[in-house]
């Protein structure tokens, strides 16, 4: 009778003991899903281990973004302030928690005080044993939750490891949602000042035009023949760079709907987008190879369009531009190059971004016409690469080289070459 009073026992104790489990993890979850701070959250899975293990510390270790090599504490419980300071900044493999990260998988060290993987500080403390699961993001360990007792003789149960490997989970949960939450705000963040700087932007030469042809109608019969032409002329000119400017920002949006590819003879695509350039006699087109490729032809055009459009704003006097194009390597490239040079140590990724305009550019545009470009690259699944030497600058547009239906890729890269 017993045996049997303490068998119920034991069992009726393990499922109170998963019954709490369910009820701390469904409040973690809700946190969760509500966007709750990370932080806040964080401190519910420490608290919550603590609670249902019954350990005196508990502690949860993220990777530092900054460097790799070690972690600091998230957030804890019970640990004592001496050894806080200690063990706020510690590296990746030191420890339970570090070693739970470097091999992600559960580790256990029920003799803290003769495993080799024991803190000085701690074994110095008197800590009798230590269990850590490793915290994911993606997949990839990204830090660990530690539990740990200085209860002699203290040993962690199958269902208690259980227990520390869910609360690792909800904290891998957290640190996913927290960065998908992030990245929504940033996209919102980017997006509201897209708008309003476009809103800017499109204002200047519409209070041009308005200006202009207000007084054009109030006052036509007291300006003479003359200034009444050039107030025209600066109407038409300002309402051609709000056209300009409208187009481009259609092109943007245009980058983000998924593109229709067609066949298209490389040579005449490449003609095809420099025409009014060739005229100016500033360009020089190298050999085009002769092949066909299956890519967003307009989406190429308004590229390679943006990119000369940029070669002639910083190009002096008679200054040279070259358009080039290569295929090798699975890709298909489209280099334009002008004289000209960057400043050391120039961060090139700032060229493509919103209202940004280079050094040394002569036009009056807003700057969008490279982050335009970048888009546009991106939605044929390619890219725009820099590539600066001692007197010129090359902008290069490369793209994957997927030929027509029933042709063979390998055959168009050796007629290529």
């Amino acid at each position: 009778m017993d045996e049997y009073e303490e068998a119920s026992g034991t069992l009726i104790e393990n499922l109170l003991q998963r019954q709490r489990l369910f009820e701390r993890l469904a409040r973690i979850q809700r946190s969760i899903s509500h966007h709750a701070p990370l932080q806040e959250v964080l401190d519910a899975i420490t608290a919550g281990a603590c609670e249902l293990l019954g350990d005196e510390v508990v502690g949860l270790r993220l990777i530092d973004e900054d460097d790799p090599s070690h972690c600091i504490i998230a957030s804890s419980c019970g640990v004592k302030a001496s050894i806080f300071d200690s063990l706020r900044r510690s590296k990746v493999g030191d420890g339970a928690g570090g070693l739970a990260i470097l091999e992600d998988r559960l580790v256990v060290l029920d003799d803290y005080a003769t495993s080799s993987a024991g803190l000085p500080i701690f074994v110095e403390d008197g800590l009798v044993a230590a269990m850590a699961a490793p915290v994911h993001e993606e997949g990839t360990p990204v830090g660990s939750l530690v539990v740990a007792s200085y209860t002699p003789g203290r040993r962690y149960s199958h269902t208690e490891r259980e227990v520390l490997l869910a609360f690792a989970q909800h904290a891998s949960l957290a640190l996913g949602d927290a960065r998908l939450v992030e990245a929504m705000r940033e996209a919102q963040r980017s997006k509201e000042m897209f708008f309003a700087m476009v809103s800017h932007e499109l204002k200047t030469p519409l209070a041009a035009i308005v200006g202009n042809l207000h007084t054009l109608i109030k006052n036509q019969h007291k300006i003479d023949a003359a200034l009444q032409r050039e107030m025209m002329s600066t109407a038409h000119e300002r309402a051609q760079e709000l056209s300009g400017l409208i187009n481009r920002i259609l092109a943007g949006a245009r980058a983000e709907l998924a593109s229709a590819k067609q066949d298209a003879f490389l040579p005449d695509l490449i003609d095809d987008a420099a025409k009014g350039f060739k005229e100016s006699g500033a360009l020089t087109m190298a050999s085009v190879p002769e092949i066909l490729v299956c890519v967003d032809r307009q989406a190429v055009r308004e590229v390679i369009g943006i990119l000369l459009e940029n070669a002639l704003s910083h190009s002096v006097g008679e200054d040279e531009i070259f358009l080039e194009a290569s295929a090798g390597n699975g890709q298909v490239y489209v280099g334009v190059r002008n004289t000209g040079s960057l400043p050391k140590d120039f961060d090139t990724g700032r060229l493509f971004a919103a209202f940004e305009k280079g050094p040394d550019t002569m036009s009056e545009g807003v700057g969008l016409g490279l982050y335009i470009a970048s888009r546009l690259a991106q939605s044929i699944g390619g890219k725009i690469d820099v590539r600066t030497a001692e007197e010129s600058v090359e902008f290069v547009l490369n793209w994957p080289l997927e030929a027509p239906a029933g042709t063979d890729t390998r055959d168009d890269e050796m007629s290529a070459r």
